[in-house]
């Protein structure tokens, strides 16, 4: 199989290329822009044949050229903090939704069919029950909320009109090593 992981040098991309790369049928592409994610994550395996890393952005206009024949695209890419977004929520909508877009574009155009997408439970706001029921109500009351929400909400679109076989995930406060320490999260 080959794969795409979009935001393959962050906490949790770094780790999914890592585990796909144990299967020496695999082959992976990680693409990051570096913006949050860090070179150090991937440094384990970054030299392995089955591996190749491009230091791209996803809005980069050229990206679409260097991803063909992929089987499975995991879209980790993302800015992720709330703190931020809430000053700069432009950046916010580039990064998340337009980049997202950007690469679901990719995909129809190299006739890529399936996407594993990291959403946020950030979507829920601050829920009225815990645990929280993935039919709680919507409340996304920062810019990175609504971002993430809006590129979800796209992969889904884009999966009914173009056939594309897409899971959204709503992750809830991941953690472990390799995470991010410094920012405002």
């Amino acid at each position: 199989m080959k794969y795409l992981v979009t935001g393959c040098c962050g906490f949790i991309g770094s780790h999914l290329t890592e585990k796909l790369l144990k299967n020496k049928n695999n082959n992976v592409i990680g693409v990051d822009n570096l913006s949050s994610g860090n070179i150090k994550n991937i440094k384990g395996f970054i030299k392995k044949k089955n591996f190749k890393f491009l230091k791209k952005d996803l809005n980069d206009k050229n990206l679409k050229k260097k991803l063909k024949k992929i089987d499975c695209v995991f879209h980790l890419a993302a800015l992720s903090d709330i703190i931020p977004s809430v000053s700069d929520p432009k950046t916010y909508f580039k990064s998340n939704v337009q980049a997202t877009l950007n690469l679901l574009e990719i995909m129809k155009k190299n006739s890529i069919k399936k996407i594993v997408y990291a959403a946020s439970s950030s979507c829920y706001g601050l829920p009225k029950n815990y645990p929280t029921s993935e039919n709680a109500d919507i409340d996304t009351r920062y810019p990175y909320a609504f971002t993430k929400y809006i590129a979800e909400k796209t992969i889904i679109h884009w999966s009914e009109v173009y056939n594309l076989n897409a899971v959204s995930l709503r992750l809830f406060n991941v953690y472990g090593p390799r995470v991010r320490t410094v920012g405002h999260y």
